[in-house]
Parts: structure tokens; sequence; C-alpha cells
């Protein structure tokens, strides 16, 4: 009898323990935090997503030189490595390799492609992983929502929100007779929408409105169906390749227009200009970002001169805004980590909370909402104005912040 309630008290001891481990052990810290990303090498989305990598890649080797990203779970610096794989610019390519990172590399942090159409297949996948996904420039609205708590916007607000400011431009300089062409994607057509609903509230109707394929190479005869409804503003929405398309054909159409408007000349002016040179770019508007747009009140990272100095000299790489992006999308990932208590990934995105509205980087405030997208910036409209020596961008409107007046209808 004794023996059996020595047994009965041993078994309920090794149950009570069992019970009880979890409270009490804690995972030992990992020898280094696994950041997993893709890149494209090729493609459509090659330039802006080699960019974003480069920049989130230089954020890498800077916490690795100070010994490494400080992570309060654990109470000390672990080294970071980068884990990442070519997508080709391939949504499918893309699929695989996301649910290989988690899967079999087992990542700690995910980091998206550049651009909604990589991150697009990016956004579910992590979501059913229950893995938080840092998404430095995927903006679709559509990606944001009450039930998914996996995915934080880093570095832009969502693209629906990106022409505001431009529709106000136009509204208050009575420019009444607007022309919008589009790709036909989640970005970009979340702006012309966004664009074409504050112009008619202002009872302002586009007198062209069309979407068209995002691999668009020709807007040849666009142009010129464009040309014939004599509008006083022409809205082009599309991505880098689209962009260069537009303005190489507006400029050997000779087509004028008194305003032109095209998104990445102000994300990376020096491919654009690379190659549709200096004189397609005068008086074209465009979306300031950084580099072009400095921020003063930086209290987390490199302010961007020493941003640009140390990068330019580390990588021997110009600075563009994927950069910045890249970049920042490290800096919100090292202050999550320090901020952490627990090293699980909804603890993490708890903690992004914590200092959401309170940091301020190179690219401006980081404030998201509770779905996770970024509610703390928004794009002004710039203007380049040719001087003796080149091109200068000028913030143009909200008069608050403008640097130049603009220069309307264009020469």
């Amino acid at each position: 009898m004794g023996w059996f309630k020595k047994s009965i008290f041993f078994m309920l001891a090794l149950m009570m323990g069992i019970v009880l481990m979890p409270f009490y052990a804690k995972a030992a810290a990992p020898k280094q935090i696994l950041i997993g990303t893709l890149y494209a090498s090729s493609g459509p989305f090659a330039t802006s997503s080699t960019s974003q990598y480069h920049g989130l890649e230089f954020w890498v080797n800077q916490v690795n030189k100070q010994g490494g990203v400080y992570v309060a779970a654990f109470k000390k610096k672990i080294p970071v490595k980068l884990v990442a794989y070519d997508d080709q610019s391939s949504t499918t390519l893309a699929a695989t390799l996301y649910n290989q990172l988690i899967t079999r590399d087992r990542v700690n942090i995910l980091v998206a492609d550049f651009g909604s159409v990589l991150t697009s297949v990016a956004v579910p996948i992590a979501q059913e992983h229950k893995m938080l996904l840092f998404d430095p420039t995927g903006t679709s609205a559509k990606f944001f929502s009450p039930n998914n708590p996996y995915l934080v916007l880093t570095s832009l607000p969502t693209s629906g929100v990106w022409p505001t400011v431009l529709a106000d431009f136009l509204i208050s300089h009575k420019i009444n007779k607007v022309a919008v062409i589009y790709s036909a994607n989640d970005f970009n057509q979340s702006q012309a929408e966004t664009l074409k609903s504050k112009l008619e509230a202002a009872k302002i109707k586009p007198v062209y409105y069309h979407a068209v394929p995002t691999d668009t190479s020709n807007y040849t005869v666009l142009i010129r169906t464009i040309e014939a409804t004599h509008p006083q503003a022409l809205i082009e929405f599309g991505y880098p390749t689209n962009d260069i398309a537009f303005l190489q054909n507006l400029q050997a159409t000779g087509a004028k227009f008194n305003m032109v408007f095209t998104i990445f000349p102000g994300q990376q002016l020096a491919l654009i200009e690379k190659n549709v040179g200096t004189k397609a770019l005068e008086y074209t508007y465009t979306y300031p970002t950084p580099p072009l747009l400095v921020y003063n009140k930086v209290n987390y990272g490199m302010p961007m001169s020493e941003f640009e100095k140390i990068y330019t000299q580390t990588t021997k790489r110009p600075v563009d805004f994927l950069t910045v992006a890249g970049y920042n999308a490290g800096l919100i990932i090292q202050k999550t980590l320090a901020t952490s208590k627990e090293f699980n990934q909804l603890a993490l995105r708890n903690a992004i909370n914590t200092f959401s509205g309170k940091l301020f980087t190179l690219n401006g405030l980081f404030k998201i909402n509770n779905e996770g997208a970024q509610i703390g910036e928004f794009l002004p409209v710039g203007q380049f104005q040719p001087t003796k020596t080149g091109l200068v961008l000028h913030v143009v409107y909200p008069q608050n912040i403008a640097t130049g007046k603009p220069i309307y209808p264009a020469p």
C-alpha cells in the first residue's frame, strides 16, 4: 500500500511538473536573428526591388558592426543574418519562396519584397502561418483588415491616401480639366480612384479616365487621344517602367500639357533621369520622397545626411527612396526587437503599438492604425524646375511646407 501511494505521489508530481513547465521554462536565445526577405534581380520590379533590398542589407551590416541587434526578450545583442531569395518579379515564385522562408528556413522576421504586386502573395501566407510581415512598400489598402494582426506597413501610407494632397492642389489652383491614365493594378488603381472621387466631390469630372495594362510600354496613341480632350493637367499613375515609357513617348510626340504628373521621378530620380533625360522632366510634378524630401526631426537611426554619406561610401551605390525604405524597415524591426519583452510574433506586433506615433526616422513619422497601415506620413506635391546647373525639385504644395511656387502652366 505504501509503495502504491508513493507511486501515485510521484506521478502527480511529474504531471504537475509537466503542466507548470511552460510557466517556468524560457526559450534559449537564438545564436542569430534570421530575417527572411525576397528581391527581384530581373523583371519589371527589379530596379525598385534591388534598391529596397540593398537598404535593408545595409541596415543588417550596420547593426552587426555594433555586435548585433538588441533583443529585449533575451536582454542582449544578437547578430542578424539576412536570408534572401530572388523571386524574379514573379508572384508565383515569390509565393513559393515566402513559404520556404517560413517553413524550411524558419526565419524569425519576415520582410516583404518591393511594392503591392510582390507583397500581395506574402500577406495571406504570413497570416496563415501567424508570422508578422514587415511590409516596406506594399501599399494596397486591400492588405489591411481588423482580422489580420500579422502585418505592419513601415515606410509609406496606403496608396489610396497618396493623391489626397495632389487632389487638393488641383482644386485649389482651379485646374478643372484633368486627364487620368493609370496602370491596372491595386497600387495605381487605388490612387486613380481616390483622385477621381475627390475631384468629383469638388464638381470636377475628369475629361479622360482610363486604365491600361501594367506592362504597357507605348503610350503614343493614348497621348494623342488625351491631347484631343484639351486637359489642363495630365496625371499618369504607373510603376517606374510605365513612367519611363510615358515620359519618353511624351517627349517623342512633342505633345504639350500645362501640367504633367508621374509618380516615380520623386522616388527614383536617377533611374528615370537616366532613361528619359533631364529635359523630359522639366516642369514635371511628382510626389517628393526622401532623400529628395528631408525630415529634420529624427529621433531614431541616422539622419538623411549621415545615411547618404555612409551608405554611398560603404556600398558605392546612390541613394533613392527605395534604399531609404529598406533601411527604414530595418529600423522598425530594430525598435520592435528592442521593445518587445517576449520573442513571439504577436508580442512583436503589440510592441509596435507602444512606439507608434513616437518614432521619427529619416523617413518621417512612423505611426500605424489598428490594422497596421501607415498613417504618420503624407506625400506632398513637388515640381522639377530647371536651373542653370540642372533640375531642382521644389515642394509646391501644401503651402506650409512649400520650398517654391509652382510654374503653371508649363512653358
